[in-house]
C-alpha cells in the first residue's frame, strides 16, 4: 500500500446539515453549492462518501460514533460547538488522511441544532508533521529503534526514572517491554501495556495502519503516549518513540487553564503534601451564559469568558489552581487565609465592555472547605462545591453558599426519589386522589381536581412538595403525569359504562408535559375517546409552566380548547407575568391562588386585589376558583365579590379514589 501525497486528487467537500433532524441540507463541492433535493439522511451520506473508505474496521466503529447524530447532539448539549477529528482512509490502494472539522450551532427560526461539516484532505501535511515529529522533538522520554526480525531494541536515549536500560546496546524487546512496564507503568494499566506492546499485536498493526500510537499512565500519574513508526520497512525496522502527553490531555483549548482531569490532578498532589495550611474549593458558573452566545456570538462570549478566567485568577483569591471544568464553569483551589467573603460579591458581579457591547454578568459560587485528614477525593469536594452552588436561588441577595451537611443528605434523598420513582410505580404506591370544585351558588359538587400522593409502605405517605420539585427538575414527571392520565380516565370511563355519575376532573400538567410529544399525543387520544364525553377533561396548568411554553404546547392547549376540553391557570396571581398570561391566552378558569384567600380580611388591599382579580377574570368571560378556602368568612366574601366555584379544606379534603366514588354515588 503506497501511502497518497500528491497523486491522488484532493478532497474538498463543505457541508449543511440539520442535527436535529439528521438531515443533509446541502454539499459544496470544489465551490459549488448544491442542495439535497433528496433530503438524504447524514448516515447515508457518510456511509458513501466516507465510511466505505474506512481503513480498518476500528476506524470505522470509531467514525460511526463520532459522525452520528445523537453523538452530535450530546456535545452540542454538553457545550462544544467546535470539533475537530482526523480519519484514516483507503482509497484502492492509496492511504488517506482526512480532517474533518464541525461547527455546531441554533437555528433561531427552527429550533433546531444544525452543522457546518468541512472534509479536508491532510495526508501531505500528516506526513509532514509526523516526520517533524520524529526528526525534532527534544523531549522524548523514549527514542528507540525496534527488529521485528530480530526481535531486539537499541534506545538511543531514555529518560525514564528508575529504569536501568543500557543505551545503544541490543536488548532482548520483550525483557525491555517488561521492565518499563514493571517499573514505570501504573499497575491498572500493565495488563494494557503489554498487550499493546506484543510483538505479534504490534506486527499486524503495522502492517494494516502503518502506525501504532497507545497511551498509558505512568506510576507518578503522569500520561505518556507511545507511538510505533516504520523506520525502515523492507528491513521490518520500526522507530519506537515514547512522550509526556500529561499537559496536552488536562489543558482546556480556550483559556489554557487545566481542564477536571488537570484540577484533581494538581490538587490531589498539593493535599498529599499535607500542608499546614487550610485550603477551600470554589465551584462558579456564570448566570444565563448562554443568552450571550446566543445574541453575540460564540467568539465574543470565548473572549468574555477569558476576561472572566483573567479576573478570577488576579483576584484576591490568589488561587492555587484554576481549573475550567465545562462550558462557563470554573473551580478554584485557594488557601482560606485569602478566602474574603466580604468581597465575594463583588468578584462574581461581571462587566465586560468593548467599545459596541455593555454586558453585566453575574456568578454563582459553592465554597467547600476542605477538611484536615479529609478522606474524600478531590472529585468528591468538587462536587460538593457545586452542590453548596446549586442552592443558590437568588444571586442578588447572595450569590455564594458554604456547603453543609445537610445539602448532601437533601441531594442524597432526592437522588433516591429518583431512582425509584419507576419501583414506586410499578408497585402502585402512588394513587390517585380527588379534591372536589363546589359552585360557590349552590354548593354542589361540580368538578374535582386530581392529586398524586406518594404511599411507600401504605402508611406514612411522602408529601407532594418532597417528590413533585425534584421529578420536575430532572424531567421525570412526565412519568408521574402520564399515571394520573391514565387512572382519571380509566375511573371515568369505567363509571360511564356502567351508568354512573361522572363529573369533570382536572388533571395537572408540567411545563415538560407540553414539550413531549408522546404525553400530548395521549392525552388527545383521551378528548377523542367517543366513550367519554370531552367535557369531563379537564387540563391545569401553573403560571410558571405557562411562561416556559413552547409554540407547539401553545397550539396544542388550543386544539383541547377547540375540541370541548377546559383549560384552567393554577396559581394565578402569584407571579409577575399573571396579566400578561391571560392577556396572552383565553383560558375557560382561572384559580385564584391559596395566598390571596388566605389572607382574606387581613388588610383592605388584599381584599381589593382580591376583587380586582375576579373582575378581571369575569371581563374576560373566564369563571374563577379559589383555591385554600377554609372559613366561612371567606366564603362570604368570595360570594359576595363573584367567585364562581370554591375549593378548599371548609368543603372538602383531597380523598381517595374509592371515597371519591362514594360521594358522588350518594349525590345521585
Amino acid at each position: 500500500m503506497v501511502l497518497q501525497t500528491e497523486q491522488t486528487e484532493r478532497l474538498r467537500k463543505a457541508l449543511h446539515i440539520d442535527i436535529t433532524d439528521g438531515i443533509i441540507l446541502a454539499v459544496m463541492r470544489q465551490g459549488r453549492r448544491q442542495e439535497n433535493d433528496t433530503k438524504e439522511t447524514m448516515e447515508a451520506w457518510m456511509e458513501r462518501h466516507v465510511f466505505v473508505y474506512a481503513s480498518t474496521p476500528k476506524v470505522l466503529e470509531t467514525m460511526k460514533k463520532e459522525f452520528s447524530v445523537s453523538s452530535l447532539l450530546r456535545e452540542y448539549k454538553h457545550g462544544k460547538r467546535f470539533l475537530v477529528y482526523r480519519c484514516h482512509l483507503v482509497n484502492r490502494d492509496m492511504m488517506l488522511v482526512d480532517k474533518v472539522t464541525i461547527y455546531l450551532f441554533e437555528n433561531t427560526v427552527t429550533g433546531h441544532v444544525e452543522a457546518q461539516m468541512f472534509i479536508e484532505d491532510i495526508t501531505q501535511e500528516y506526513l509532514d508533521n509526523v516526520t517533524n515529529e520524529v526528526l525534532y522533538q527534544k523531549d522524548y522520554k523514549l527514542l528507540s529503534l525496534l527488529s521485528l526480525d530480530r526481535e531486539i531494541i537499541n534506545f538511543r536515549s531514555c529518560h525514564l526514572e528508575d529504569i536501568d536500560i543500557k543505551k545503544r546496546k541490543n536488548i532482548p524487546y520483550k525483557k525491555a517491554a517488561e521492565l518499563v512496564c514493571g517499573h514505570h507503568i501504573h499497575p491498572n494499566d500493565r495488563e494494557r501495556f503489554l498487550s499493546k506492546t506484543n510483538l505479534t499485536f504490534l506486527r499486524k498493526t503495522m502492517e494494516e495502519k502503518g502506525m501504532h500510537s497507545f497511551a498509558v499512565q505512568t506510576t507518578d500519574k503522569l500520561t505518556e503516549r507511545y507511538t510505533y513508526y516504520w523506520f525502515d520497512k523492507s528491513e521490518n525496522m520500526l522507530l519506537l518513540v515514547a512522550d509526556d502527553m500529561t499537559k496536552e490531555l488536562e489543558t482546556d483549548p480556550l483559556t489554557g487553564l487545566p481542564n477536571r482531569a488537570g484540577f484533581l490532578r494538581q490538587v490531589g498532589e498539593i493535599l498529599r503534601k499535607q500542608s499546614d495550611a487550610q485550603y477551600a474549593i470554589l465551584f462558579f458558573n456564570i448566570q444565563r451564559f448562554k443568552a450571550i452566545n446566543d445574541l453575540f456570538g460564540y467568539e465574543k462570549g470565548d473572549r468574555i469568558l477569558k476576561k472572566i478566567v483573567d479576573a478570577l485568577e488576579k483576584s484576591f483569591l490568589k488561587p492555587l489552581v484554576t481549573a475550567r471544568m465545562e462550558a462557563d464553569r470554573f473551580v478554584a483551589f485557594v488557601d482560606t487565609a485569602n478566602l474574603k467573603l466580604d468581597q465575594m460579591n463583588q468578584l462574581l458581579h461581571y462587566s465586560y465592555h468593548d467599545g459596541k457591547t455593555d454586558i453585566e454578568l453575574h456568578g454563582r459560587c459553592g465554597i467547600y472547605y476542605v477538611p484536615k485528614q479529609c478522606t474524600l477525593s478531590v472529585s468528591d469536594m468538587c462536587d460538593r462545591a457545586k452542590l453548596a452552588k446549586n442552592y443558590i436561588s437568588n444571586q442578588y441577595v447572595q450569590p455564594y453558599a458554604i456547603y453543609d451537611e445537610s445539602m448532601k443528605m437533601e441531594y442524597d434523598d432526592n437522588s433516591r426519589v429518583m431512582i425509584n420513582l419507576e419501583q414506586a410505580i410499578e408497585k402502585n404506591e402512588f394513587c390517585v386522589y380527588y379534591q372536589p370544585v363546589y359552585d360557590a351558588k349552590t354548593e354542589e359538587i361540580v368538578s374535582a381536581e386530581a392529586l398524586v400522593r406518594w404511599i411507600p409502605d401504605k402508611k406514612n405517605p411522602v408529601l407532594p412538595g418532597r417528590f413533585i420539585p425534584v421529578l420536575e427538575n430532572s424531567g421525570h414527571i412526565t412519568k408521574l403525569d402520564t399515571f394520573v392520565n391514565r387512572t382519571v380516565r380509566e375511573m371515568i370511563r369505567k363509571r360511564k359504562q356502567e351508568g354512573k355519575k361522572v363529573l369533570p376532573v382536572a388533571v395537572n400538567l408540567s411545563r415538560m408535559d407540553l414539550m413531549d410529544k408522546d404525553i400530548m399525543g395521549r392525552i388527545w387520544e383521551n378528548v377523542n375517546d367517543k366513550k367519554i364525553p370531552v367535557s369531563m377533561f379537564h387540563y391545569e396548568l401553573t403560571e410558571s409552566a405557562y411562561a416556559d411554553i413552547t409554540e407547539s404546547g401553545s397550539k396544542f392547549l388550543t386544539g383541547l380548547q377547540k375540541k370541548g376540553a377546559k383549560i384552567l391557570i393554577d396559581d394565578f396571581g402569584s407571579g409577575i407575568s399573571s396579566f400578561s398570561t391571560v392577556r396572552d391566552y383565553e383560558f375557560d378558569i382561572i384559580k385564584l391562588d391559596m395566598g390571596f384567600v388566605q389572607k382574606v380580611g387581613t388588610s383592605k388591599k388584599t381584599d381589593n386585589i382580591l376583587i380586582a382579580l375576579i373582575d378581571l377574570a369575569h371581563s374576560l368571560d373566564m369563571k374563577v376558583i379559589a383555591e385554600g378556602v377554609e372559613t366561612k368568612e371567606q366564603t362570604e366574601f368570595l360570594k359576595k365579590n363573584g367567585c364562581d366555584y370554591f375549593q378548599g379544606f371548609y368543603y372538602a379534603k383531597p380523598m381517595s379514589q374509592d371515597e371519591f366514588e362514594a360521594m358522588l354515588d350518594q349525590e345521585l
